[in-house]
């Protein structure tokens, strides 16, 4: 059973990173009702997508993160990009230089400010972000650099469980700490397929918190939002 959270104990400071097994699962929804959800129980929330890519010039998922929290938006993004790619042959296509130590710096100030982090990547783990020190930095890295827990985005259907387990696992080899696997957009009346991927996936990765969410243009309902906070 989930308990609901009691706003005469507040929680204490919490990070959470979103990522997902690949780009268009639905990472920025999750995120958003994760916000909605700390936001509703009284507690101030940053929301940080480092780098986006595909802005012409606004970033509208961003934007729309940051009416929900109040943000300046440029608190929420540090870098963007009109080429939608990964960040660092964006950078390279378009002659910026992504400054891997302001992104940890800010990270490390919004922790300090607010209650509640979110912090959203690009794509997957292993998206490079630019070269740093002359390796390839990637998402992966960064979630090290901060030893931040993440929370990991999945597509609910066919495909699903080669694209977590190898997440998973990825994730698991650098000792990072998985809180979730979320299974995006989950039917109401979902396939054999979809039925039997939950079960797949815990088999192969060993993680039990498996939350199936389904989409809604309405949003979510606070039981599906308490779900995910359960775990962050």
């Amino acid at each position: 059973m989930f308990h609901f959270i009691d706003l005469k104990h507040p929680v204490k400071k919490k990070q959470i990173f979103i990522t997902g097994t690949d780009t268009g699962v639905g990472k920025t929804y999750i995120s958003r009702a994760i916000a909605e959800s700390y936001i509703n129980r009284g507690f101030s929330v940053a929301y940080f997508k480092p780098i986006e890519t595909g802005c012409d010039p606004i970033c509208n998922d961003v934007f729309d993160l940051t009416q929900l929290t109040g943000q300046p938006y440029e608190e929420a993004i540090l870098y963007s990009f009109k080429i939608p790619a990964a960040p660092l042959p964006a950078e390279r296509k378009e002659g910026k230089k992504i400054d891997v130590s302001k992104i940890l710096e800010h990270y490390k100030r919004l922790k300090e400010e607010y209650n509640i982090v979110i912090v959203e990547g690009a794509g997957g783990i292993m998206v490079p972000i630019t070269i740093y020190n002359g390796e390839p930095y990637t998402y992966l890295n960064f979630i090290q650099d901060t030893n931040i827990p993440v929370m990991v985005v999945a597509k609910s259907g066919l495909g699903t469980i080669n694209h977590t387990t190898l997440t998973v696992n990825t994730l698991k080899e650098a000792k990072v700490d998985i809180r979730a696997i979320v299974l995006n957009k989950y039917p109401k009346n979902p396939s054999w397929v979809e039925k039997t991927n939950p079960e797949m996936i815990e088999l192969l990765t060993g993680m039990k918190a498996i939350i199936k969410v389904p989409f809604s243009d309405f949003g979510l309902d606070d039981e599906v939002k308490q779900k995910l906070i359960f775990w962050i």
